[in-house]
């Protein structure tokens, strides 16, 4: 069966006036989570003339970056709003947004401040420069678990910035994020190689920032984050393979030749380390030992063979 769209539009107040803002919601068995979403929109649009497209992948799940592409088909606003089932949108937050893209049209996207469900910042989730070799590294090889303030991490998740006013950034998490339509229009759709979900989004802000596009983050815009829509119907095996599966195809695109085989290598190395410490139950233990075992040795096999064909797969 195909995945299907429910499209739910407000009425702008005059009948020949199109929706302002096309808000995208892609869901996955995430039956939990959208009413909340849902009723935490018309607070957050404060006055905006909008549309609510949501394309559901539970019956026939076509990826994330794929139903976002046929979401966006669907869609007839001015800008166009990612958001994920698992945030609860502050009053007047998407208001606040589509101000600040309409006062800055140097603009291209802009992302409120997320927190988690007990009000918690969640700004080292969300906001993270490009990751490099060295990110994936300090990653990998748990460098910054031993070493948590270690320069590098530092870098990679903003800790340097400060959020008392708008700032730019590389790469805000899509769970909540504005972007003009005619800047979709000329970057194109977002790469459905990244199947079924993870590193899109990073790939889609790499390519906005390659056609020279600025992604800003605007503080007083807030939304809270719950967080595990996806994961918690992911096996933990599951989850491990394709989150460095789409590692590859992401240093592929944007990693030069060397740098691919050295993160290749990294990730064997990251994996050797591991496995011990699944073995002895010290790894994962949520996943339980053998299912983790079998997660690090399926990937440390796969890199040692560069993931095979990098393409879509089920």
């Amino acid at each position: 069966m195909e995945a299907s769209t429910q499209l739910v539009e407000r009425v702008a107040p005059a009948p020949h006036v199109g929706p302002e803002l096309s808000i995208l919601i892609v869901t996955w068995n995430s039956e939990r989570w959208i009413d909340r979403c849902l009723r935490s929109i018309p607070a957050a649009c404060d006055g905006l003339a909008y549309q609510v497209v949501q394309w559901d992948n539970s019956q026939d799940n076509i990826g994330f970056a794929a139903a976002v592409n046929r979401a966006i088909q669907s869609s007839k606003g001015e800008f166009v709003f990612l958001l994920n089932p698992d945030c609860q949108l502050g009053s007047k937050s998407v208001a606040l947004l589509v101000d600040f893209l309409r006062k800055h049209p140097n603009v291209a996207a802009a992302a409120p401040l997320l927190e988690d469900e007990h009000g918690g910042s969640q700004r080292e989730f969300q906001l993270r420069r490009f990751p490099t070799l060295a990110t994936f590294a300090v990653d990998i090889l748990a460098i910054d678990k031993i070493w948590p303030s270690n320069p590098i991490t530092a870098s990679y998740r903003y800790r340097d910035l400060d959020l008392s006013r708008p700032r730019l950034v590389e790469q805000p998490a899509a769970a909540a994020l504005v972007i003009r339509r005619d800047v979709v229009d000329e970057i194109g759709a977002f790469d459905e190689q990244f199947f079924p979900a993870w590193f899109e989004d990073v790939d889609y802000c790499r390519r906005l920032a390659g056609a020279g596009k600025e992604i800003w983050v605007v503080p007083d815009a807030q939304a809270r984050h719950f967080g595990g829509a996806s994961l918690e119907h992911v096996a933990f095996g599951r989850f491990i393979d394709l989150w460095y599966r789409n590692m590859w195809r992401y240093a592929r695109k944007w990693f030069s030749h060397p740098q691919q085989e050295a993160l290749r290598w990294i990730v064997i190395a990251g994996m050797a380390l591991r496995l011990p410490a699944a073995a002895i139950g010290i790894a994962h233990r949520e996943a339980g030992r053998w299912n983790a075992v079998k997660a690090y040795a399926q990937v440390l096999k796969k890199a040692f063979n560069r993931w095979g064909d990098s393409s879509r797969s089920s």
